[in-house]
C-alpha cells in the first residue's frame, strides 16, 4: 500500500452519532433512522444468501474458504457470515476455516462500534468479540483470530485499488466469494469498481462468486471482459418489493501472472500436513500455535527445556516504536504491537494466561527525554489514544502509581508478561507434540521429508516442512551459516518487592524496565552487550541495572541504594538480533542459486531484475527478534504460517520484503560483498 511521505499519522475514522447505525459503504449513508435498519439488514442478508454459502462450504475442495468485501462499515456483513458459519453443519470434508478479508478506506471508530450494532441484539456476543479485537485506525492490514483459529478476519484500512494491488502481488488466487460495493460511502454503488475487474479476476479462484447490490440491468461489462459469467438475481423481502442484486460466477478464466517476486518461494505452498519446529522459545511456540490453528500436526524440538534461553526471563514488557515518519522498522513495530496486545488480551480472557501470575495488561509508561519529539508526536496520537498518548510527568505519576520526573509515552493496552508462562500456554494447545532435551540437531532432506538427527546421527523426527526458530543457533545448521545473526548478551536482575515499590501498578520503561512484582520479586534490566560471550553473572552488571532504575525513580534512590551491597540474583542470556533490528521471517533462501540469479546487482545495486527468488523447499526461518520478542513473535508466527499454507498474508508487501531472510543476500550483492 502506498505510504505518504508526510509525517506518520493514523487514518481518519468514520464517526457514528450515538444510537445510529453505520451501513457498510455502498449500502447507504452513515446515519440511518430505525425504520431503515431492517432494510439495511435485509440487503446484507441478500448478499449472503445469493451466493449459497452453506452449500458451498460443504462442497468446498480446500480447507479454507475466503471471502473478500470492499467495505466493512460496522461489520454487519462479517458478523452475519460468522453467525452462519457457526451454525452450519460441520462436515468432515469441505471448508474447515473461514477467512474474511475486508477493505475500508474510512474505518468506523472503535468507540462507535457498539452503538452501530445495537439494533441487532442477536449478534451481541459476536459483536462484543469483534469490538475486543477491533484494531487501531492505522493504515495497512490488521488480523483478528476468532473461535480458536476457525475464523480469521483481515481488516485492510486503505483504498480498494491500492489494497487489491497489494493482495495481488503474491500472484496467487485467494478469493472464493466477493461482496462488492463502493469504496467511498458517499459515492454511487459501483463507482470505481469497473476499473478493478482485472485485479478482482486475478485474485479469484475458479468458481468464485460475486455479489453486489445493483439496479436491474446494471451492466458489468468489465466482469464479462475478464471471463466472468454474469447473472442477475431477484430476492424477495418482507417488504413485498423485489430489490435486485447483481451476481456473477468466475469461469475458468486464468489471470495473467504478475512480475516475479524475489521474496516468495517458487514452489507450491500447499499445506504440508506435518511440520517440525526447532526451538521452544517465544518464536517457536507462537509458530507452533499458528500452525495447529490451521489443522497441521506440529512437533516442537527443543535442545533443552522450553523458554530457557532469551525467552526465559521472569518478566518482560511489551514495547513498540513510535516515529513521526514511516519506516519498515516503525511500521512493523506498530502493526505487530497492535496484533500482540489483542492476542494476549484474548489469552487472558480465555484463561490461558492468568492475571498477575503470568502477566498483566496494566499499561506501560516509557520515559522520553526528547521533549521536541513528544511535542511532534502529540497531535499525531490524538486519533489513536488506545495506541499511545503523550503524558507529562504529573500524569505519568498518577498512571503508574510512583512519582515520575520525566514525560513520555503512555501505552494503555501494554503491560508485562512472563515469557516462560506464555510459552507454556502456547505449547498446551491440542495438536502440538513437544520433545525436550534433544541436544544439538542437524537437518537433512530425505525425499519429500526433512529429518532432524541428533548428535549420534539418530532420527529424532521427520516432516515435509521445518521451521527453524532457534535464535543464534539457526546459523549453525547446514546451508544457514551465512545468516547475519549476532548474539547480544543481556543480564537481568531480580529485586525483592520493597514496600516503596508496592504502589507500582503499571510497567515502566527507561533505559531499562521494571514491572509490578511477580511472586514477590521484580525483574529489572537488561544490559546490552553485543559480542560479549561471558556466561557468568557479573556484579558490575547488577550494579548497572540498579543504577539505571535509581536514575529513573530518583524519589526512591535511598531505599534502592540499600540493595547495592546485596548479592542480587539474576540471569544471563543472549538475544538474537539482525543488523537492521528486524526479524528474519519466511522461507530460507538457496544461497548459491539466489546469488546466481541476482548476480547483476554487483554491477548496479539499483538494477531491476525480474527473477523469482530461489528457496529451499520446505525450510523456513523465524528468528532475530532481539529484545522485542514478546511483541513481534505473534504476528511473525501468523505471517510464517500463512506463507507456509499459501494463504493471504497479514502484512503489507513492503513489510514482507523487510522481514524476508533473503534481503541480506540482495543487500550484500548490491554492496559487492559476496
Amino acid at each position: 500500500m502506498r505510504r505518504d511521505n508526510q509525517p506518520w499519522a493514523s487514518l481518519p475514522a468514520r464517526h457514528v452519532p450515538s444510537g445510529d447505525f453505520v451501513v457498510p459503504p455502498g449500502t447507504g449513508t452513515a446515519s440511518e433512522s430505525v425504520s431503515k435498519r431492517s432494510s439495511a439488514a435485509q440487503q446484507e442478508h441478500r448478499a449472503l444468501s445469493g451466493t449459497h454459502l452453506e452449500k458451498r462450504w460443504q462442497e468446498h475442495s480446500a480447507r479454507v474458504f475466503t471471502i473478500a468485501a470492499t467495505g466493512f462499515g460496522s461489520g454487519l456483513d462479517f458478523l452475519l457470515t460468522w453467525q452462519r458459519w457457526r451454525t452450519r453443519e460441520h462436515p468432515a470434508a469441505g471448508a474447515q476455516r473461514l477467512h474474511y478479508i475486508a477493505i475500508d478506506r474510512l474505518p468506523v471508530a472503535g468507540s462507535d462500534l457498539a452503538a452501530s450494532l445495537a439494533a441487532w441484539p442477536h449478534l451481541a456476543e459476536l459483536g462484543d468479540t469483534l469490538r475486543r479485537h477491533y484494531p487501531q485506525p492505522l493504515p495497512g492490514v490488521h488480523r483478528a483470530i476468532f473461535d480458536s483459529g476457525a475464523v480469521t478476519l483481515d481488516l485492510w484500512w486503505g483504498a480498494v485499488d491500492e489494497v487489491l494491488a497489494d493482495l495481488g502481488q503474491g500472484n496467487t488466487a485467494l478469493v472464493d466469494d466477493w461482496h462488492l460495493c463502493a469504496d467511498d460511502p458517499d459515492s454511487s454503488e459501483h463507482s470505481g469498481l469497473e476499473s478493478l475487474w482485472p485485479q478482482i479476476a486475478a485474485l479469484s479462484r475458479p468458481g468464485a462468486t460475486f455479489a453486489m447490490p445493483a439496479p436491474a440491468g446494471s451492466p458489468l461489462a468489465g466482469s464479462v471482459a475478464m471471463g466472468l459469467a454474469v447473472r442477475h438475481g431477484q430476492h424477495s423481502t418482507t417488504t413485498g418489493k423485489k430489490p435486485r442484486s447483481a451476481q456473477a460466477r468466475q469461469s475458468q478464466h486464468k489471470a495473467t501472472a504478475g512480475a516475479p517476486r524475489w521474496d516468495l518461494p517458487w514452489h507450491s505452498r500447499t499445506p504440508p500436513g506435518q511440520v517440525l519446529v526447532l526451538g521452544a522459545g517465544l518464536a517457536g511456540c507462537h509458530t507452533a500455535a499458528a500452525l495447529v490453528r490451521r489443522g497441521l500436526e506440529v512437533t516442537v524440538l527443543e535442545r533443552g527445556k522450553p523458554a530457557q534461553a532469551a525467552s526465559g526471563n521472569a518478566q518482560g514488557v511489551m514495547y513498540t516504536r513510535l516515529s513521526h515518519r514511516h519506516s519498515a522498522l516503525t511500521d512493523f513495530a506498530l502493526c505487530s504491537f497492535d496484533f500482540a496486545v489483542r492476542q494476549y488480551a484474548a489469552a487472558f480472557a480465555s484463561g490461558a494466561l492468568h492475571e498477575g501470575e503470568d502477566g498483566a495488561l496494566c499499561g506501560s509508561f516509557h520515559q522520553v527525554t526528547n521533549i521536541a519529539e513528544l511535542e511532534r508526536m502529540r497531535p499525531l496520537l490524538h486519533a489513536v489514544p488506545e495506541l499511545a498518548q503523550v503524558a507529562d510527568a504529573e500524569r505519568a505519576s498518577q498512571l503508574i502509581g510512583i512519582q515520575q520526573t520525566s514525560a513520555g509515552y503512555w501505552y494503555p493496552r501494554s503491560g508485562w508478561l512472563s515469557p516462560p508462562a506464555v510459552c507454556r500456554a502456547l505449547l498446551q494447545q491440542p495438536g502440538i507434540v513437544l520433545r525436550e532435551h534433544c541436544g544439538a540437531l542437524r537437518l537433512q532432506r530425505n525425499g519429500q521429508n526433512w529429518q532432524a538427527l541428533n548428535a549420534a546421527g539418530e532420527l529424532v523426527a521427520a516432516a515435509p516442512a521445518v521451521v527453524v526458530a532457534a535464535g543464534t543457533a539457526c546459523s549453525t545448521l547446514d546451508g544457514l551459516d551465512w545468516l547475519p545473526l549476532r548474539a547480544i548478551r543481556g543480564q537481568t536482575t531480580q529485586l525483592p518487592a520493597l514496600p516503596e515499590l508496592a504502589p507500582l501498578r503499571a510497567a515502566l520503561c527507561h533505559r531499562g524496565y521494571i514491572a509490578p512484582a511477580r511472586g514477590g520479586e521484580h525483574c529489572i534490566g537488561a544490559t546490552f552487550g553485543p559480542g560479549d560471550t561471558d556466561p557468568d553473572l557479573r556484579a558490575a552488571d547488577q550494579a548497572y541495572n540498579l543504577a539505571q532504575l535509581r536514575a529513573a525513580l530518583p524519589t526512591l534512590a535511598k531505599p534502592l541504594a540499600t540493595l547495592e551491597d546485596s548479592a542480587l540474583p539474576g540471569r544471563t542470556q543472549w538475544r538474537c538480533a539482525s543488523p537492521d533490528y528486524l526479524p528474519l521471517v519466511g522461507p530460507a533462501p538457496d544461497r548459491a542459486m539466489f546469488l546466481q540469479r541476482f548476480a547483476a546487482l554487483r554491477d548496479n545495486a539499483r538494477r531491476a531484475i525480474e527473477a523469482e527468488g530461489a528457496y529451499i523447499e520446505g525450510l523456513y526461518l523465524n528468528t532475530g527478534h532481539g529484545s522485542r520478542g514478546l511483541t513481534s513473535t505473534p504476528l511473525a508466527a501468523e505471517l510464517l504460517a500463512s506463507q507456509l499454507c499459501g494463504e493471504s498474508l497479514p502484512v503489507e508487501p513492503e513489510i514482507l520484503r523487510a522481514l524476508a531472510p533473503a534481503r541480506f543476500l540482495l543487500r550484500d550483492l548490491g554492496r559487492n560483498r559476496i
